[in-house]
């Protein structure tokens, strides 16, 4: 009787084990198909005093939606309206503050909602980002 209830017990573990394997994998997943899609674009964000973290920017009509590159979260982990962001400076990438970053990226210092926030991206991704932003509608 003993010995069935221990078998039992593992059994129940083994199965939440397999479960929780399978939730993990699957979010996995979720995140690769995010990152491959068409639209996707490699960026670092830094808000204030925070460290650097990796994620992929999407542009999505008049909003730019970041995913966090590592993240259990399936959600967007910043969203930011173009009527939200300023860029106050454009620089190239600077070993002594951006260390934590691969070389060769552009940085964005901008504000976003009145809060700093560095945006790194790609050769290419600052000048399309800079596009974007400019691309707006007239305001009447």
């Amino acid at each position: 009787m003993a010995a069935a209830l221990e078998l039992s017990g593992l059994i129940a573990v083994c199965v939440l084990a397999v479960c929780c394997l399978v939730l993990l994998i699957s979010m996995v997943l979720y995140q690769r198909r995010v990152v491959a899609s068409a639209g996707g674009l490699a960026m670092a964000v830094k808000r204030g005093d925070q460290r650097w973290a990796n994620g992929v920017g999407r542009y999505a009509g008049d909003e730019l939606v970041w995913y966090r590159t590592l993240s259990l979260r399936p959600t967007p982990a910043l969203r930011m309206a173009r009527s939200d962001l300023e860029v106050t400076l454009s620089r190239a990438w600077d070993p002594q503050r951006d260390m934590a970053l691969r070389p060769n990226l552009m940085i964005a210092e901008c504000r976003h909602k009145g809060a700093a926030i560095s945006l790194g991206f790609p050769d290419n991704g600052l000048t399309g980002f800079l596009s974007w932003l400019e691309a707006s509608a007239p305001r009447f």
